[in-house]
């Protein structure tokens, strides 16, 4: 109770420091109180005695504390909305350790007490958390099996004795993460995702970490290339004269230089997702492939007076010639696919893209989207090695959803990402994160909807991979 659904505040002038008011709670006299072994009369003499207090002071501070008790309003706001979004089919328990006074006491304060199905001091079990016999008490009460138990509890040892118990175990850190934690394990968090970007439908714009929205068009397009939902999206160019894409198309570009050239990234996803002419998509493939340095690489802008480089891109590039049936046409990309793969060269992240594993999103596409193409078998090998080898490696949103995806389209088992997704997805069913940045100011790039969509995307993939 105390420490979740309830706090007591610091108590000014009080009578017992805090450091000896810890102690005294944590003492086997204090626990004999709560089991209702010993009666506090019995235990208030022996404490003021042990900790040399003055006299009555342990009933002022109790008392202090009484008048200072404070509900978590929001918690008990959450558990209800989780309550009524399942019919009433959760039921929730209240089992404290308190002495039987105390809790009388503080019963006739709370005016949310009907949020609760059923309360247990430890006096009237006769046992206190973490000792078996509490759960086992409580769980022959309610007449429930362990293992349909969810244990939120803001002490560690009473959550792992709980959960050896076999009920399910959640720390309490924070009013946020445990809701979320709950939504998780009582609803769908991908169908929460899903609602979330359906109340944000064409609104879900980038922002930086210096707290400017950008308009941009590459973010939209990915967003469209994961859902696959035109209602979600507002793309600025369906289908523009030259045949080449702009990040910019909505207005002036942002945190960055004025003018800011068609690239070959924005205009990558748009040919792989968008309804466009053979004879404009294959000029513009054309027009890529006179765009690369000397190494067969491909230059991120249409302007010669950028001469920018970034790998990660031409693995894009790669998914969209393979895509066209011209994927032999940049052999020396896909050779340096499978270096950055052998060598773990990726792994240092590029100038545009801070992440490492939006490299393996790329490459798990193409390989998914080519099953017989023989050539691409030991980008195949390394891509399985690697992801074997980062699963887990960072607990940011946007990582562990592009490692899950990945994964999903190697058909390989990632619990250790999905776990993360789960404990990581907010109240509101959305997940946020920094997706990429600008090469020369650093400026970190996120965005609540292409995050949200990635973390869906990867979940249901699990989902349809179990499935099958």
């Amino acid at each position: 109770m105390r420490g979740v659904f309830y706090t007591f505040p610091d108590i000014d002038s009080a009578p017992i420091s805090s450091h000896i008011w810890k102690q005294v709670i944590d003492s086997q006299e204090w626990h004999d109180l709560e089991s209702g072994k010993l009666p506090a009369p019995e235990v208030f003499e022996a404490l003021t005695e042990r900790f040399r207090l003055g006299e009555g002071a342990l009933e002022e501070m109790i008392r202090l504390s009484q008048a200072g008790f404070v509900g978590n309003e929001q918690l008990i706001a959450g558990i209800k909305e989780l309550k009524q979004n399942h019919d009433g089919i959760i039921g929730v328990v209240l089992a404290s350790n308190i002495y039987q006074v105390l809790y009388d006491t503080i019963r006739e304060k709370v005016n949310s007490w009907d949020i609760f199905d059923h309360v247990f001091t430890s006096a009237s079990l006769g046992a206190r958390k973490p000792e078996r016999a509490f759960y086992d008490r409580v769980l022959e009460s309610v007449g429930v099996a362990a293992e349909s138990v969810v244990f939120v509890d803001d002490r560690p040892e009473n959550v792992i004795a709980a959960q050896c118990r076999g009920m399910h175990g959640v720390v309490f850190g924070g009013t946020d993460d445990a809701l979320g934690k709950l939504h998780a394990m009582f609803g769908s968090p991908a169908q929460r995702g899903k609602s979330w970007l359906r109340a944000h439908a064409k609104n879900m714009w980038s922002v930086s970490n210096t707290g400017i929205e950008i308009q941009e068009q590459f973010q939209q397009l990915l967003l469209l290339h994961i859902t696959g939902d035109w209602d979600l999206v507002h793309i600025g160019q369906l289908n523009p004269p030259n045949g080449r894409w702009n990040v910019f198309p909505y207005g002036p570009p942002v945190l960055t230089t004025d003018t800011y050239p068609d690239d070959v990234d924005t205009t990558a996803l748009a040919l792989l997702k968008l309804d466009v002419p053979d004879v404009v998509k294959h000029k513009c493939m054309d027009d890529i492939l006179e765009n690369r340095n000397s190494d067969g690489l491909v230059y991120c802008y249409f302007d010669s007076s950028r001469p920018r480089i970034d790998p990660f891109i031409s693995a894009n590039v790669l998914r969209l010639f393979y895509a066209n049936g011209r994927g032999g046409e940049l052999t020396a990309i896909r050779q340096f696919v499978e270096d950055m793969l052998r060598t773990t060269a990726f792994q240092h992240a590029t100038r545009y893209y801070h992440l490492p594993d939006f490299f393996l999103y790329y490459v798990s596409d193409l390989c998914a989207n080519n099953p017989t193409a023989g050539e691409l078998d030991l980008i195949r090998k390394l891509l399985c090695l690697r992801l074997q080898d980062r699963m887990g490696s960072s607990k940011d949103s946007p990582s562990a959803a592009f490692r899950l995806i990945a994964s999903n389209n190697m058909n390989m088992v990632n619990g250790r990402d999905e776990a993360i997704l789960l404990d990581s997805q907010n109240v509101d069913g959305r997940w946020t994160g920094w997706l990429y940045r600008y090469g020369s100011s650093g400026i970190l790039i996120g965005s609540d909807g292409l995050t949200t969509a990635l973390a869906v995307n990867a979940l249901e993939g699990v989902k349809q991979a179990h499935a099958g």
